[in-house]
């Protein structure tokens, strides 16, 4: 695809990035869809159990909001953050796999009250979310002035 004139080529990062979060942001909208289709057709496995019908909206609205950090951080920060971009932007993709899949597995086959083990996989993520964003946060602070 060619680029207007003036823009330069996006890096090699920027285009991870992109794809990353544009396919994880397709992914939990589809998984969105299948919830709205499962209230709509009243599958009593989704309808019938409070917590897993909050897991698995936990799951959806976590891995949406986290697809659009993943597009964000892929377009502004990456440009910025030199040969600490690829470790940095992993550290926040594997948050937004494993906040959501946590929320999601967690509501499969929990027993009553409780979620499933699944759902220990959020706290993992969320530790490599907020290790990925700290770095950013730092390396803003740290960026030389313009």
């Amino acid at each position: 695809m060619p680029h207007p004139v003036g823009m330069n080529r996006p890096s090699a990062e920027v285009l991870r990035a992109r794809r990353f979060g544009w396919t994880s942001l397709l992914c939990w909208t589809c998984a969105g869809l299948l919830l709205e289709a499962a209230h709509g057709w009243k599958v009593s496995a989704v309808l019938d159990d409070e917590l897993t019908r909050t897991l698995l909206r936990l799951g959806h609205a976590h891995g949406v909001g986290l697809s659009l950090l993943a597009i964000v951080h892929g377009e502004l920060a990456i440009p910025w953050l030199g040969e600490r971009a690829r470790a940095i932007a992993t550290s926040i993709w594997i948050g937004a796999v494993l906040v959501p899949l946590g929320f999601g597995l967690g509501a499969v086959g929990h027993p009553e009250g409780d979620p499933g083990f699944g759902v220990l996989l959020v706290p993992v993520g969320a530790l490599a979310l907020m290790v990925g964003l700290g770095q950013t946060a730092y390396a803003a602070w740290v960026a030389p002035k313009e």
